[in-house]
């Protein structure tokens, strides 16, 4: 890993076509602004591994799991399936596979 010092306003580029500017950088805090070609992709950390594990979950998933997932998002009070259930503790969906593999999924609740 090449760990770099730059101040506001400078560039780092990658290869000849990714430039990154340090837009602002304070309290902790860095905002960065990423040139590149519109092919490149490019996300936040947490982004891109919710990508790779629904990639994961969608070549190694049952449709059936899946459309218990469909349902349970639908509406939570379907949570006494025999597949699915709820843990108590942090509001984490599981769907268990005829009880060879488990999917954990975390629910986020509308707050009004």
């Amino acid at each position: 890993m090449l760990v770099i010092t730059r101040k506001n306003g400078q560039k780092i580029m990658i290869n000849d076509n990714i430039e990154i500017t340090v837009v602002e950088a304070k309290n902790g805090v860095c905002k960065i602004a990423i040139k590149a070609d519109k092919d490149v992709k490019i996300y936040r950390e947490e982004i891109y591994l919710q990508i790779k594990l629904a990639n994961l979950i969608g070549t190694s998933t049952k449709v059936a799991a899946v459309d218990s997932v469909s349902e349970l998002m639908k509406d939570s009070s379907n949570l006494n399936s025999k597949n699915i259930e709820s843990t108590a503790v942090s509001d984490e969906v599981v769907v268990d596979e005829n009880k060879t593999k488990s999917i954990r999924i975390n629910k986020k609740h509308d707050k009004h």
